[in-house]
């Protein structure tokens, strides 16, 4: 009896392995396929792109000193240190305006019991209002004094107005300094400027500037796009226009006060040919901006590098280099990709076929 249940037994756990090891492969070989929208670059009309010396500088340096003169106790940086804004700089000497602010400190207590007392006879009709007025105005007098006085007490300690760099120290501890007098200079590093100095040829086309991109030999392969501050409307003695870029918001890009950079400048209606791609076509690798294009021959995407070279109106980045107007890119969602990935290409649906129902 027992071999007879054996027998039944052994064929029954074997297919239940054999049925568990196939659903185990289809697991396997199941794999996600991404739907993709896809768009074409657009033609952003004739361009040319001319590359000019530049130089980063910081965008304000800033004098700072004491706001009351004194003797100098103690100086708490050197030149080269780094600041935050609100850190203690420099101390003056302190005795003398203490002693001030504590003698008025007891002629305001004195004259304030002896105002309480007055306002008592005044209310009981015993002092004239003329006299009454002459204690109000002395107590108020007295107040703004004192207040005076703490307001010098507290500005000999000397804080950093913004973080930067200390670039010059002019004052040593012990010596005096008259209110006002700068005893510190600091590059405000929070916003730099990138300076360009256009000749007049480039000047009087500026109407007609696109975009603008930064270079660095000290990072080559790699570029960033500029945004324009402002451009001066007069030469200087050299016939040359100042230019000022800044990065744009949100930029990974570390550039110092002092730092070398090339950057290119296109300007329309010239040569070669730039596209428009939306924005959130291009993503970032390494410092280097990439698309993901479509290869229909077995339908997967590859990472394509190409040099964006500042926005566009509408949402577009301007492309001045590795894309054509016959490629085909992934739109949006270019985060979730891999190279080489096979995808599944969803084709925008028919103006005149709303909703797919034709």
């Amino acid at each position: 009896m027992l071999f007879k249940i054996n027998r039944l037994i052994l064929p029954m756990a074997v297919a239940a392995l054999c049925s568990c090891s196939g659903n185990s492969g289809d697991k396997n070989s199941s794999r996600v396929v991404h739907n993709v929208f896809l768009v074409q670059p657009e033609a952003a009309g004739d361009s040319s792109s001319k590359s000019f010396a530049a130089v980063v500088q910081e965008a304000r340096t800033i004098s700072t000193g004491f706001k009351t003169a004194g003797q100098i106790e103690n100086i708490l940086v050197k030149e080269g240190d780094y600041v935050e804004r609100g850190q203690l700089l420099a101390v003056l000497d302190t005795v003398d305006y203490a002693l001030g602010v504590s003698q008025l400190r007891v002629q305001h207590k004195q004259m304030m019991d002896e105002f309480e007392r007055r306002k008592k006879i005044y209310a009981a009709g015993s002092m004239s209002e003329n006299d009454y007025e002459k204690s109000i105005a002395g107590m108020e007098q007295l107040s703004l004094q004192l207040a005076l006085n703490e307001n010098k007490l507290r500005y000999c300690r000397l804080y950093a107005p913004v973080s930067g760099y200390i670039i010059k120290r002019s004052f040593e501890p012990a010596e005096m300094v008259d209110a006002g007098t700068p005893v510190f200079e600091l590059m405000d590093n929070s916003h730099l400027e990138v300076v360009v100095d256009l000749p007049v040829s480039e000047y009087i086309h500026r109407g007609d500037f696109m975009s603008f991109t930064g270079r660095s030999s000290l990072r080559p392969g790699m570029s960033f796009p500029l945004n324009m501050l402002s451009l001066t409307p007069r030469a200087d003695n050299n016939q040359l226009y100042q230019l000022k870029l800044t990065l744009s918001p949100g930029s990974a890009v570390n550039l110092t006060p002092g730092m070398n950079l090339t950057v290119d400048i296109v300007t329309a209606g010239s040569g070669s040919k730039a596209v428009e791609v939306p924005i959130r076509s291009v993503f970032e690798r390494d410092g280097r901006s990439f698309v993901w294009a479509f290869e229909p021959s077995d339908s997967t995407v590859h990472a394509t590098e190409v040099v964006a070279s500042g926005q566009c109106n509408g949402g577009k980045l301007l492309i001045t280099s590795g894309l054509e107007v016959s490629d085909r890119i992934v739109r949006a969602g270019v985060h979730h990709l891999v190279d080489g990935e096979k995808v599944n290409v969803i084709e925008a649906a028919s103006e005149t076929n709303v909703g797919n129902l034709l």
